[in-house]
């Protein structure tokens, strides 16, 4: 089982000496104030835990509602991500339609991804208010109308309100519940779970690119669009099943929408901040990825299954990556810190691979890789602040990777407007990624102290 983690107020102060019996036993008794999660030692149970905490808590396994509902919220990741991250396949088609700069067309895609997750603490207020069926719902019948009225769009400005903004709320309040869905019903096997359920998001990458690209050959980007918004109807029904699991928690959680504590935890708030130029770097990748390659002389489709080779890759990633990452012995933000310096490898490589084939292999090692990514955030969240802060700590956490995702595409796009040279987008997610593992490195450090300080204390 899970352990529940404690929290701990940032000090500034740093002992040298060993103190005194009376200051350990004192800071013993105030230990859920001043520790930090023990990211390393999951399977260091609370022995203080009761019976009847443990039975509770094993309800929550193996049920098949849960996995019912890991396989909703694994079709709703599908049609969210799929969409997002095909855009790239539209980015050709609305520069001839519109005659404008590859900068401001990305923008209308960072829009939309940007507005999914900035929407996340609007969601998370909703979950804790309405619960994860309404909200899932609700944002299913905004992101169809905000799709179907971006297909009757006249200029760059309508696209943006009607596809990017519109279209990227409706499916933030469908991608929170989603994901935090699958950890009212799991604890045990939580990242696997979880893992699962965010594949959804490779599976979607590898069927809407070449779907979307098909669909613009034969019916233009407007039809494409209003493709895409029958997919997005299609989620109300997926939302039907995501139910919480216990009536108390919920009864608990409408009484407050946002708990602002999370932010006292330093480790969150570090994981928080690296999740910036992370999201900068996987969205500017994905967004280029397709016109790079035609740049390079490979044809429309062919370039479009890069992205569906990075979906592959990526669905079997996540669902490894969870695996793993339930194990005792493994912690989600080693995890998440090692996937994020490997992955910084590979985009750096994308523009120089030469041939097809060797594209296609850096593409699906690229998403194999990241798929880490997603796959540790709900892991990571429940051992820096339990499981009842999941639903805020990950609205928090979306709307920080929602400016990240809102960024990242059109900087890289006027720098490739700029130098007229497609490795430069490419070197600069690498180095994006380097920069949110230094970020991500220093708050593994900080939770490494003090587990060792108190690690001491108990020896003591």
């Amino acid at each position: 089982m899970r352990r529940t983690p404690e929290t701990y107020q940032i000090s500034p102060v740093v002992h040298l000496m060993l103190p005194s019996m009376e200051t350990i036993n004192r800071d013993q008794e105030s230990e859920t104030e001043t520790s930090v999660p023990i990211l390393t030692s999951k399977h260091d149970e609370e022995a203080t835990e009761s019976d009847g905490d443990e039975a509770e808590n094993d309800t929550l396994e193996e049920g098949w509602l849960g996995w019912l509902v890991v396989l909703a919220s694994f079709l709703c990741n599908m049609v969210i991500d799929g969409m997002g991250y095909s855009f790239g396949v539209l980015l050709d088609p609305l520069k001839e339609e519109f005659q404008t700069g590859a900068g401001s067309i990305a923008f209308v895609g960072s829009i939309l991804a940007g507005v999914i997750m900035l929407t996340g603490p609007v969601a998370a207020a909703s979950i804790n208010r309405f619960g994860t069926r309404i909200t899932c719902i609700a944002g299913s019948f905004i992101s169809a109308a905000a799709m179907l009225s971006s297909s009757y769009s006249n200029s760059l400005t309508t696209l943006m309100i009607s596809y990017g903004i519109f279209g990227g709320f409706g499916l933030g309040l469908m991608y929170v519940p989603a994901v935090v869905s699958v950890g009212q019903y799991f604890n045990k096997r939580l990242n696997l779970a979880t893992g699962i359920s965010v594949s959804g998001s490779g599976v979607g990458t590898f069927l809407f690119a070449p779907i979307a690209a098909k669909l613009v050959q034969q019916y233009g980007w407007r039809g494409s669009n209003r493709v895409m918004a029958v997919f997005c109807l299609l989620c109300s029904l997926f939302g039907l099943v995501m139910v919480p699991v216990k009536a108390k928690n919920k009864q608990t959680e409408k009484t407050k929408l946002i708990d602002f504590k999370i932010f006292k935890n330093a480790p969150f708030v570090l994981v928080s901040i690296a999740n910036i130029p992370t999201l900068m770097a996987v969205y500017t990748t994905y967004a280029y990825l397709p016109s790079m390659a035609t740049h390079l002389g490979v044809s429309a489709d062919k370039a479009s299954f890069l992205i569906s080779m990075v979906g592959i890759t990526n669905t079997v990633g996540r669902v490894i990556s969870g695996g793993i990452t339930d194990l005792p012995f493994i912690s989600p933000l080693v995890v998440s810190c090692i996937a994020t310096i490997i992955g910084g490898i590979f985009p750096i490589l994308m523009p120089i691979g030469g041939s097809y084939s060797v594209m296609m292999v850096i593409a699906g090692l690229f998403g194999f890789v990241i798929s880490a990514l997603p796959t540790t955030s709900t892991g990571i969240i429940v051992d820096l602040l339990g499981l009842e802060n999941l639903n805020s700590a990950y609205g928090a956490l979306t709307f920080v990777r929602g400016s990240a995702a809102l960024l990242g595409p059109p900087a890289a796009g006027f720098i490739l407007d700029h130098f007229s040279d497609y490795s430069v987008p490419f070197t600069f997610a690498s180095i994006l990624f380097g920069l949110a593992f230094l970020v991500n490195g220093v708050a593994w450090c900080i939770t490494r102290h003090f587990s060792n300080r108190r690690t001491d204390y108990e020896e003591l």
